[in-house]
């Protein structure tokens, strides 16, 4: 009886597994990608309205310097009547900062204060620690659910920055150890073949996710972004495993 040959060489083995390996990983990358936008816009969208009750313009102007030095703080905006009227959750008919407006001709100070992240990720916190033992009678208020959003999104950035660097080393490691103590000798133009699999795997897994995401950005003007550095360690990576899987040849 013959022998049955194998359908696929070693190089196309090579190639498959790689492309399947690079479709993985901008999977990975595009979902990164759009968490970490999603919460970017939430940080640049969130915002702690504060109001100032029984102030004279002196007092009104002193807080707004005190307001403009606290610890996270990155801009302080006065908020005239008109616009303290217009404000999200002014009106029962609207869903957001549960402001108080008196029903009386006088009104009190209004501010807006925007805040950095680590405020964003902890305003409860935040809020008690800087309002409670203020002197002046001032409250603040946020959405608690635009707060609720950026910490969700930013512990899942957080949990895939963790799961890529776990997966990086033991694919480093995998090099390693096939490059340190798989003695097999393999001439150069098969380590090259490997490499060039691993630059066409990475250049069609990209084009194909970009194509894919089209209709994101005719719906929402945020399609695939190609970020340098989590693109050029895709690149490396792919080109390291193409030249160790030539070496190695073990599936």
């Amino acid at each position: 009886m013959t022998e049955n040959k194998s359908i696929f060489s070693g190089q196309s083995r090579i190639f498959f597994l790689l492309l399947a390996l690079a479709f993985l990983a901008q999977g990975i990358l595009f979902f990164r990608q759009k968490a970490s936008e999603t919460f970017n816009l939430l940080n640049e969208d969130f915002k702690i309205a504060v109001v100032l009750n029984n102030a004279n313009a002196q007092e009104t102007q002193n807080f707004t310097k005190k307001l403009d030095g606290l610890k996270g703080v990155k801009s302080v905006r006065y908020l005239n009547a008109k616009e303290a009227l217009g404000m999200p959750g002014a009106s029962s008919e609207q869903n957001g900062f549960e402001v108080f407006l008196p029903k009386e001709d006088f009104l009190p100070a209004f501010f807006e204060i925007r805040v950095n992240e680590d405020v964003i990720l902890n305003p409860k916190v935040w809020v008690s620690e800087n309002f409670s033992k203020m002197p002046e009678d001032a409250q603040a208020y946020y959405k608690e659910s635009q707060a609720q959003n950026a910490i969700y999104l930013n512990g899942i950035v957080k949990y895939v920055n963790i799961l890529c660097a776990i997966v990086l080393f033991c694919f480093l490691a995998f090099c390693f150890f096939v490059e340190a103590y798989y003695t097999r000798i393999t001439g150069f133009t098969v380590r090259l073949g490997g490499v060039l699999c691993g630059l066409l795997s990475y250049v069609l897994a990209g084009v194909v996710v970009f194509i894919m995401a089209g209709p994101l950005k005719i719906a929402a003007k945020q399609g695939f972004a190609f970020d340098l550095w989590p693109q050029v360690c895709c690149l490396v990576l792919s080109l390291m495993l193409g030249w160790t899987l030539a070496k190695w040849k073990k599936f």
